[in-house]
């Protein structure tokens, strides 16, 4: 019986379809009070005795059904009361088609609309064997049967109009409990159609915060390297070109001159970054992010520390992400030997490989603590912002300091982001 299995109960109906069925409800009752009229005056029925009772019933039949969803199962129970108080009082007029559909729907509504199964089964039970037994009992009474008297072409008439009554009204109630299941499964379809969409827009929404989240933390991380790489290497310029300025006025001009393009480098880099802050903005340029070829630019032959620069293989395409992202690591591994390391030389290699491409940076200062923290003194995160875009890429690196001193930073990665 998987097909009855009521394992949801329906949401109430809205205050406004509450409000249209009692609209609906006073049309019906007008509808119901019509309908008999012109059956009346058509065929002539009803003894003249009951005078308008018969038009009183109909109307509160009628009526009743304003309250279908509100009140399945009274409604239904009254509906079947009122059927049958018709049909004793009025016989003729029980077969009049407002009457019979106005039960029709009372059954519909109640499996349609109904939010207590247990009340539902036994409501129907009752209305069922009151409705047949009743049928049952009318067989029995004078006049009800076209009797034996002519024998019928495959039955005799009073079988063949047993049957015939029989089976319209097993159609007839049964037809309508299950066109009100089906309305009852559609709604359930449709409800959990809905809360698995809300679902979907619900994980939809974490998915975005998530997003946006690991892109605040990637501009960030951006940003971080931007500013430390390009102040670090003013710092050390402008440091230099103060203490020559008296003795050696070129040198402190090139100082200078140096000082003066990594800003404006650091500047135009910046504006990049904000711009991808800009989003939806159509008339904000956005130049491309820096990547693999902008390694050379890291060479500072003339700096303290000196960097030098090496390419090694024959260049070939590396996706835009690795290619970022391996060129943040060279330039904040760069940084840190500056503000740290006391090196002398730092040499920065660039490897492509058959299927990796392979960023290397090496000095000769001090080394760091067996141990370093995760954030330095200073506010950085260079070393945790070179293992997350490690961890980002799936590539492999060797991070620490060298046998015979100095410090390594060596990231291998595809060539391709997976």
């Amino acid at each position: 019986m998987t097909w009855l299995t009521r394992d949801w109960q329906r949401p109430l109906p809205t205050a406004r379809l509450l409000r249209n069925d009692l609209v609906l409800g006073a049309v019906l009752a007008l509808l119901a009070v019509a309908s008999l009229a012109v059956f009346r005056s058509a065929a002539g029925v009803a003894a003249p005795e009951h005078g308008n009772e018969s038009y009183l019933w109909f109307a509160l039949a009628g009526a009743l059904l304003g309250l279908r969803r509100r009140l399945p199962l009274a409604v239904l129970l009254l509906e079947s009361v009122i059927f049958v108080v018709i049909g004793e009082r009025f016989a003729d007029l029980a077969v009049v088609f407002t009457i019979q559909m106005v039960l029709f729907a009372a059954l519909y509504a109640a499996w349609a609309w109904s939010r207590t199964p247990k009340a539902l089964y036994v409501t129907t039970a009752v209305v069922l064997v009151g409705m047949f037994g009743w049928l049952a009992w009318s067989f029995t009474r004078p006049g009800m049967l076209p009797g034996d008297g002519d024998a019928g072409f495959l039955l005799p008439r009073d079988t063949a109009a047993i049957i015939y009554t029989l089976a319209v009204n097993v159609v007839y109630f049964f037809g309508a409990i299950a066109w009100g299941q089906a309305a009852w499964m559609s709604a359930r379809r449709r409800a959990l159609l809905e809360a698995q969409f809300e679902r979907e827009r619900g994980h939809q929404a974490v998915e975005r915060r998530q997003a946006v989240q690991a892109e605040r933390v990637r501009i960030a991380r951006d940003l971080h390297d931007v500013v430390a790489h390009h102040v670090s290497s003013i710092g050390i310029q402008a440091t230099g070109a103060r203490r020559i300025l008296d003795r050696d006025p070129a040198r402190a001009a090139d100082a200078l001159a140096t000082i003066e393009a990594s800003s404006r480098q650091a500047v135009a880099q910046m504006h990049q970054l904000v711009g991808l802050l800009r989003e939806g903005d159509e008339d904000a340029t956005r130049e491309p992010q820096p990547g693999l070829c902008e390694v050379l630019s890291l060479a500072d032959p003339h700096g303290r520390p000196r960097v030098e620069v090496e390419v090694v293989g024959e260049r070939t395409d590396v996706d835009a992400t690795v290619s970022l992202n391996l060129f943040r690591i060279a330039q904040e591994a760069v940084t840190n030997a500056r503000r740290h390391a006391q090196a002398t030389r730092v040499l920065v290699t660039l490897r492509y490989l058959d299927d990796a491409v392979e960023v290397e940076i090496v000095d000769d200062g001090h080394g760091s603590p067996e141990d370093p923290p995760v954030r330095s003194d200073d506010g950085g995160f260079g070393l945790a912002g070179i293992r997350e875009r490690v961890a980002m890429l799936g590539a492999h690196h060797e991070i620490g300091n060298r046998p015979n001193g100095g410090f390594r930073v060596r990231v291998r990665a595809p060539r391709a982001a997976g």
